[in-house]
């Protein structure tokens, strides 16, 4: 082979293996470049999940926490646990009776006053008042005859509550079973059902001079009443 031949066939050997390392080298940085962004792709995925492993795992760990809570306070009742209280006066006027009081009772719920002779058994009207925001409590009425005593009996009939009353009081009156006066509850039956109520007696005293000063009789509980008048 001719020096010119052999001169031409090493040219083309050595342009051909130029653009196969050329091709290669093009090549490796073509797919190391993608190898660096599915890794950079991969590392900054694998850093997302991590965060959110480590925020939502306090989270869910809180939830559960205050969910097994809610749930069991849930099966243990829903009553109050205040004292409940009630109380107020009877005041005397030459022409009006007035009771007029206090108490923690929920806003409206219904009392039921009964003006009865003193023999404490002859009805003589009946009537119901409703407690305010601050559960204070004001009714006002005639007086019959001024010569003659009469006793007002103020109850709370749970059962003719509104419902958002007796979600406080219970259906049946079943959360007035704590007083700060022992002996203000009473119980009762309606349709062979029993109910728990409260129950306060107060004195209307005669009056014999009109010029006489308005006189007051504490509201109390049934036997307080009968052992005192």
């Amino acid at each position: 082979m001719k020096k010119d031949d052999l001169n031409v066939l090493f040219d083309h050997i050595d342009a051909h293996e130029k653009s196969s390392v050329e091709f290669q080298t093009v090549w490796r940085k073509a797919h190391r470049s993608k190898w660096k962004t599915r890794l950079f792709q991969s590392a900054r995925y694998n850093v997302a999940l991590l965060l959110i492993f480590f925020i939502m795992t306090p989270l869910i760990g809180y939830y559960a926490i205050n969910q097994h809570t809610t749930a069991g306070s849930g099966q243990s009742g829903a009553g109050p646990t205040q004292m409940f209280n009630l109380s107020g006066k009877v005041y005397n006027f030459p022409n009006q009776i007035v009771i007029k009081g206090t108490s923690n009772l929920p806003e409206g719920t219904v009392l039921v006053v009964e003006h009865v002779k003193r023999n404490g058994k002859t009805l003589i009207s009946h009537d119901t008042f409703k407690t305010d925001k601050e559960g204070t409590f004001q009714y006002t009425t005639d007086r019959l005859e001024r010569d003659q005593e009469y006793i007002l009996d103020v109850k709370l009939y749970p059962h003719k509550q509104s419902p958002q009353v007796k979600k406080v009081l219970g259906k049946r009156g079943e959360h007035l079973n704590t007083f700060t006066e022992k002996d203000i509850g009473f119980h009762y039956e309606v349709d062979g059902k029993q109910y728990n109520g409260i129950r306060m007696l107060g004195l209307v005293n005669k009056i014999e001079d009109t010029a006489q000063l308005v006189g007051s009789e504490f509201l109390m509980g049934y036997e307080e009443f009968i052992s005192s008048h």
